[in-house]
């Protein structure tokens, strides 16, 4: 492995010609035929969907999901400090406005599913747009032409399974729609007979030997690609194109593996394929896929990106091929997130998060050729910080005639507001500029739809258009972490505007997908403006600094001899002419003779400069303005408290602190302290040398006592002798010595496999103790709740505490689940049990800790903190709360799951409800399969459930109200 890693990286390094013909190739290891279903009536003349009434919640098809479980397992994976690449501030060239910006489909239109999964491409008069699962057929001005209408009756699939995907093929002007089928493990595709979107469709279905979950779409000249999260060997596949486009009735498709080494036991293992913009391309190319590698998943060895070239020969299929992965590596990314089914970012008012999909590149991965050479752009979202907050990493690879694939610019778009941007789609236009756009949120910010970009010229690794807002979000999710699961960027057929649909709140608990159209290549003749100042920089700076900009011929005229304003603080200093020409798309630099005034030492200066063209058809980019600092000579300080951190066994700890040198001059063998609690501070000389705007972490050698149980604040000083600006010489952080977090071993199966109760619904691994207290429970005083549990080896003890007093000490007036025993006598298997979970009437009201125990062979000792030879021990947390109408009313509800033959179920319940009533089903690992509302059938809830394709299993089937904090579940089982 080691060798092969050298070789992949001195390829990237020295771009070695012949390795498209060094590396081995491998044959494809599947080959069948769709089925022609046929041709459906004109889309136009479908009935459509009523909004009122929430179509097809009386049918349910539940497919097997393979969602993720994301887990860190190596924790010394880089980075580990937050992400080296990360872009903190915003651009600074302003955009042109939105040109269309709309609703696509709403939640009622789309049956109330939760995700929406929303999709979407721009033809050269119409945009089409879908979600779970419907269609809908817009002109290019957002009035509707056809829709929505129910994907399944579309498809003649009978089915409304979704994860549909929607393309415009630009090279045949076709449009492509796809989804689940009603077979087991299938796909069913549309390819419209017509230039017309709202016309005839030729329809297939593939069944496949497990099933293709999360499918991703492309197109390219010798085939429709596809991408699976799925069994079996294949994950990527090849659609007979040319056939289907004629309505032939027996189009290939040809499967192949993964050749080579690719880790992934903890995410998603979908791959993403080449989707070809424009129609110009390189005489045979090869297909292309992508695949990420993270060294947090164990096994990997560095961060990276894997790519493999396919060749199709349709008339003989056995000489198409796949080859071994190039690996190309990257800059240090984490791709892992917290695991699936709590959620990842916070939102506004509410506990519940919602998903930002993490481990998984993004769709669409966009390529376009530019004749000297091919452009791919990748994006995937990464956690900057250590902490959940969610920036884009976007890859702009690039390969010739002569060169493989390598990184041409990379970076992570992730301004310091304190949101996470996630979600994100990306596409390159004609002219070489990247478009970007994401969801954006954070517990003070719902989530909401914006984009950025930048121009080809512009400094590499950076977004340098300003963040513009689609969509601000209106409202919050409280019932469900599921979002999105994908946003969708695509190119318009004039390789100039960018299309872009995504899920945002229009209201609490009610998505939309909205759909926006923009350039970043306007298309006047006339567009000049400033992209960059590039110098002077921060530093120590003079009465006399010259200015050099960049200027950019946005338009598609050239430009010569033009006016440049320069300002200082909004003064304006010099009027400059610019002598020569800027053809179109060129960059060129212009020095100011007239120097400014920068002398005054911790000042930050707004530098602006502006060109001056008189018939300039859009002035919005003419400007650009830097800050830019005129540094102390001596200023150091702390910027943060790396460790100790708040936990459980606290003891004799090193204090690791993180330094930067704020100002101009290196600095070596000044003093820092830290203090406890305000104590006498402990006082150390810092030796290393540390240059102007580096980081460096120090450890004190001399370390605190932190045994004792409670809170601590530590703060640390640096004391620089002559230091310029000392407000930024301290920083704090509290650290608190949690309650007992007792081990025990869970190898064997022992322990909390699912811990669901509530609003809580979480699978696990063997963590031995789990720190789950970010998931919460809601319950009423004076209640009774289902708990259900699964575990992976008999007789388990179960004991459920509530540290009603907030003390963490749990006592035996804090029981609520005393000693449930799981499968007595019993060894390893799967067992899933529920009890009861019980909050008395005199319960303190609030938020508290709810500790979840199990023992193996005997009761669950008295003492929570006891360590165990065989068990588990989890953390969450509970609120107690007086229960209100609805959840009185679900209180007394009667939930019923009646059995029928061939594994379809008949689930009612018959409750009096005000509010919105939904229903979820979910696998033993807590995954979420389903989520959607359900209507009223007279005095009963009803839901018609088809598990006839699901796998053999105990599911669960949980209903409720938004406005509770209650729920109902049972359980069934598919033979």
């Amino acid at each position: 492995m080691k060798f092969k890693h050298l070789l992949c990286a001195f390829a990237v390094l020295f771009s070695i010609s012949s390795w498209s013909q060094e590396r081995q190739t491998f044959p494809p290891t599947e080959v069948f035929n769709g089925t022609f279903i046929g041709q459906t009536i004109p889309l136009r003349d479908f009935p459509t969907v009523d909004p009122n009434e929430s179509y097809g919640v009386k049918d349910i098809k539940i497919i097997p999901n393979d969602l993720r479980r994301n887990e860190k397992v190596n924790a010394n994976a880089l980075p580990l400090n937050g992400d080296g690449l990360r872009q903190a501030d915003i651009g600074g060239i302003y955009s042109y406005a939105l040109e269309e910006n709309f609703d696509g489909l709403t939640s009622s239109e789309g049956g109330g599913f939760t995700p929406p999964d929303p999709s979407g491409a721009a033809g050269p008069n119409h945009y089409i747009a879908a979600v779970n699962v419907a269609i809908k057929i817009f002109d290019k001005s957002g009035t509707v032409l056809a829709g929505p209408t129910d994907l399944g009756t579309f498809l003649g699939s009978g089915n409304n399974s979704g994860d549909p995907i929607l393309m415009y093929d630009h090279l045949a002007d076709r449009y492509f729609v796809s989804q689940f089928g009603a077979a087991a493990n299938s796909l069913v595709i549309g390819v419209s007979d017509t230039p017309d979107p709202t016309g005839t469709y030729s329809v297939y279905q593939y069944v496949f030997d497990s099933f293709p979950d999360y499918p991703h779409f492309s197109v390219w000249p010798d085939g429709y690609y596809l991408t699976a999260n799925k069994g079996g060997s294949n994950k990527v596949y090849a659609l007979e194109r040319d056939v289907m486009i004629a309505g032939g009735a027996n189009p290939q498709i040809v499967g192949f593996p993964l050749p080579g080494s690719v880790q992934n036991t903890n995410t998603v293992l979908s791959p993403e394929p080449a989707n070809l913009l424009g129609t110009s391309y390189p005489a045979n190319v090869p297909g292309y896929v992508t695949y990420l590698q993270d060294d947090g998943w164990g096994g990997i060895g560095f961060d990276h990106l894997k790519v493999w070239e396919i060749t199709l020969d349709w008339v003989t299929i056995g000489n198409s091929s796949i080859s071994t992965a190039l690996e190309i590596p990257t800059a240090p990314f984490d791709s892992v997130f917290a695991p699936f089914g709590s959620g990842d970012v916070a939102q506004p008012g509410t506990s519940q998060k919602i998903d930002m999909i993490g481990g998984i590149i993004s769709y669409a991965a966009n390529y376009r050729s530019f004749g000297t050479h091919n452009s791919w752009v990748i994006t995937f979202n990464t956690d900057v910080d250590g902490n959940d907050t969610s920036g884009i990493r976007w890859i702009e690879l690039r390969n010739d005639a002569s060169n493989d694939w390598s990184i041409f610019q990379e970076g992570t778009y992730a301004p310091a507001d304190g949101n996470s941007r996630f979600m994100g789609s990306a596409a390159i236009d004609a002219a070489g500029n990247i478009g970007l756009a994401f969801n954006v949120a954070s517990a003070t910010l719902p989530a909401g739809i914006r984009y950025t970009g930048r121009f080809d010229g512009d400094p590499l690794g950076t977004m340098t258009v300003a963040e513009t807002t689609i969509m601000d979000g209106v409202g919050v999710q409280t019932f469900s972490n599921r979002f999105g699961d994908y946003s969708h960027l695509t190119m318009d057929p004039d390789n100039f505007t960018f299309w872009h649909t995504a899920e945002y709140f229009s209201s609490n608990n009610s998505w939309v997908s909205r759909v926006a159209s923009f350039t970043l290549s306007g298309g006047f003749s006339n567009d000049l403006g400033i992209n960059d100042i590039v110098t002077p920089v921060d530093g120590i700076l003079t009465a006399a600094e010259t200015v050099e900009v960049s200027v950019r011929n946005f338009g598609s005229a050239a430009q010569s001899n033009f006016p440049i304003e320069l300002r200082l603080d909004g003064t304006l200093v010099a009027t400059e002419n610019f002598v020569g020409t800027i053809n179109p798309g060129d960059v060129q630099t212009f020095t100011f003779a007239q120097t400014v005034d920068m002398s005054t030492q911790g000042q930050t200066y707004s530098l602006e400069a502006k060109t001056i063209l008189g018939n300039d058809e859009f002035t919005n980019n003419d400007p650009f303005t830097k800050d830019i600092s005129h540094l102390f000579a001596n200023d150091i300080g702390p910027t943060a408290i790396l460790s100790p951190e708040t936990g459980s066994g606290l003891g004799m700890e090193t204090i690791s602190i993180a330094l930067e040198n704020y100002g101009a001059s290196a600095q070596t063998g000044f003093d820092i302290q830290y203090s406890i609690n305000g104590d006498t501070p402990v006082v150390e000389t810092y030796m290393p040398t540390i240059a102007s705007g580096e980081n460096l972490v120090f450890d004190f050698a001399q370390q605190a006592d932190l045994s004792s149980l409670g809170v601590y604040t530590i703060e640390v000083s640096t004391l620089l002798a002559g230091d310029s600006d000392t407000t930024n010489d301290v920083v704090t952080v509290v650290v608190e010595n949690l309650l007992c977090q007792p081990s025990a071993d869970c190898s064997f199966g022992d322990g909390f496999q699912l811990f669901s109760v509530a609003e809580i619904n979480n699978p696990s691994g063997c963590e031995g103790y789990g720190d789950f207290r970010a998931q919460v429970a809601n319950f009423g005083i004076d209640s009774t709740n289902e708990l259900t549990v699964t575990t992976g080896y008999g007789d388990q003890y179960v004991t459920v505490w509530i540290d009603y007093n907030d003390d963490f000490i749990f006592t035996a007036n804090e029981v609520v689940v005393d000693n449930y025993l799981i499968a007595a006598g019993q060894g390893a298997g799967n067992y899933t049990e529920t009890m009861d979970l019980t909050v008395p009437a005199n319960a303190t009201a609030g938020s508290h800790t709810m500790r979840a125990k199990t023992n193996w062979n005997a009761p669950v000792p008295t003492n929570a903190c006891e360590d165990t030879d065989f068990g588990e021990t989890e953390d969450y947390t509970a609120f107690l709360g007086t229960l209100n109408v609805q959840d009185i009313a679900l209180a007394n509800a009667e939930l019923i799951a009646t059995t029928l033959p061939n594994n379809q179920f008949e689930v009612t319940l018959r409750a009096d409800i005000e509010s919105q009533v939904y229903i979820g089903i979910y696998n033993t690992l807590g995954q979420q399969l389903k989520f959607k509302n359900v209507a009223k059938d007279g005095d009963v809830y009803r839901v018609n459930l088809d598990m006839s394709v699901a796998q053999a299993g105990v599911y669960f089937i949980k209903m409720g109200s938004q406005g509770a904090f209650k729920s109902v579940s049972t359980k069934i089982i598919v033979k």
